[in-house]
């Protein structure tokens, strides 16, 4: 019967630890989890229809131990429109430096073509020029607001990256978005560019638009970097992309994405305005989101 017992005390005491240390490890954890942003639950994304335009497919990734306070980086994906893996490139990154990844996908039933993506959807091929209500650089604030607001995030800017095709649509936006809330962005081996100048047609030049001295002084201005893959070398495949007047910006995507940087300093010297924009290349890369990446994270949330 005495054996019995001390058996019984024995898996009681046990039982009895066990249970004190669960409850620690959860109070621990709890405290470490005070003040952080909850993690996205799948399918980690949704629909966005909070704009004049079409829905815009939003996936958010919030790395474990962030708070509501740190970075927000919004992501614009090449001509593939592959999302995901875009997405994806992003995140060990993002881990490392605490900083929340929002990446666009905008769908080509409904961005079909150069135009309505690379070019944010100012105008059509034949010229005209649309509300810009419905340009897809339109959409992209109201998203990052929609963003703080579903999952509580405090700051109040974010940072901006594409690459390729969403390199073109980067630059492209801080022209003509200039009062958005950016902190810094990343224009990454652009299929094409768009020159200060007005002897070309948009989306190569300025031709046919409205853009004033003061509107490209405020672009000059801006905390922009062109980060180009020096082994970016290869043809462009796109009709824009490829056609007459990119070819004209040079045979590749280093040599466009060096032009536009080259011109629109010696601009803003000639009109004696601030000129911000960091020229980065990345050795040994090529035309590779994932290989650019971590030059532009250095630039973005390093310096």
């Amino acid at each position: 019967m005495l054996q019995r017992e001390t058996v019984f005390l024995k898996e009681y005491r046990m039982i009895r630890f066990k249970s004190i240390i669960i409850l620690a490890v959860f109070l621990i954890n709890a405290s470490r989890g005070e003040g952080f942003l909850d993690q996205v639950s799948p399918p980690w994304g949704y629909v966005f229809y909070g704009w004049d335009g079409p829905p815009v497919d939003v996936i958010v990734y919030i790395p474990k131990e962030t708070k509501p306070s740190d970075p927000v980086l919004v992501v614009v994906p090449g001509a593939s429109r592959d999302t995901q893996r875009f997405h994806g490139s992003w995140l060990s990154l993002a881990k490392e430096n605490n900083f929340v990844v929002v990446t666009i996908g905008a769908p080509k039933n409904y961005f079909p073509d150069e135009w309505s993506y690379n070019a944010g959807g100012i105008m059509n091929g034949n010229g005209e020029v649309s509300d810009e209500k419905t340009w897809l650089f339109s959409a992209i604030e109201p998203i990052f607001n929609d963003v703080k607001k579903k999952y509580k995030i405090e700051t109040k800017k974010f940072h901006l990256f594409g690459h390729s095709a969403g390199g073109g649509f980067v630059h492209r936006f801080m022209l003509f978005k200039p009062d958005a809330p950016v902190a810094r962005a990343v224009a990454a081996n652009p299929a094409f560019v768009t020159l200060p100048n007005y002897n070309s047609f948009y989306p190569f030049g300025l031709g046919g638009l409205s853009v004033d001295d003061r509107s490209l002084g405020r672009w000059f201005d801006s905390e922009m970097a062109i980060v180009l893959g020096e082994k970016d070398l290869g043809p462009r495949t796109q009709p824009l992309s490829n056609g007459k007047e990119a070819k004209e910006q040079g045979p590749h995507c280093f040599a466009r994405g060096t032009l536009l940087y080259k011109v629109s300093k010696q601009q803003a010297k000639s009109k004696k305005t601030n000129f911000k924009w960091r020229l980065i290349t990345a050795p040994g890369v090529g035309h590779d989101n994932l290989g650019v990446a971590p030059y532009a994270c250095k630039y973005l949330f390093g310096e």
